[in-house]
């Protein structure tokens, strides 16, 4: 015969077993950093720079022997004598330059290597090549500190443009052609 009419549906059985988690999906772009994360990464970098230049300097002033150190700076020699231009080349391929005293315990520290070393003087970075009589550190600005011998600066000759120091501490004017100890200063 012939199927009869649909009955009532009926109560709703239980809930079944839970099925197995599909497959992950493809994962999405990556997010901007937040703000914490940028300042650290740039934190971090600034200071792996800083980190790079003091050990290049280190690597640099390694090449001298002997040395004092005093506040921030250090002051080193390898023990040999050179005129001016030649010193500064010297102390600024190390990573230096020429010791520039602005204080009686940087000037103290000087004396200390140039008497140690005992070779007579050495060159200090200051010069009165800009204008006669008028001595300056290496970017212009004038002497903070002096140590002058009694009598000098005199440009004996016409022609001493550069500054040495003598084994007690004192300054002379000397000229820039002659050869004397080399001492190079260097941040600590």
């Amino acid at each position: 015969g012939a199927r009869g009419p649909m009955g009532m549906p009926g109560t709703a059985g239980s809930v079944g077993p839970k099925g197995d988690n599909g497959s992950a999906g493809e994962p999405g772009p990556k997010g901007d950093s937040g703000p914490r994360e940028f300042a650290v990464k740039c934190h971090l970098d600034q200071n792996i720079a800083a980190l790079r230049r003091q050990l290049e300097a280190l690597q640099g002033m390694e090449l001298f022997l002997h040395g004092q150190s005093v506040g921030q700076k250090v002051f080193k020699t390898a023990s040999f004598l050179k005129p001016f231009q030649e010193a500064q080349q010297v102390c600024a391929q190390a990573g230096g330059q020429l010791p520039s005293p602005r204080n009686a315990a940087e000037n103290e520290a000087l004396q200390q290597l140039v008497e140690f070393e005992n070779k007579g003087a050495a060159f200090l970075s200051m010069t009165d090549s800009q204008t006669e009589g008028r001595f300056t550190y290496p970017g212009g600005e004038p002497l903070v500190y002096s140590n002058w011998n009694p009598g000098e600066p005199n440009n004996s000759g016409g022609n001493e443009h550069c500054v040495e120091m003598y084994t007690n501490g004192k300054w002379n004017d000397r000229p820039c052609g002659e050869k004397r100890l080399v001492i190079c200063e260097f941040c600590a």
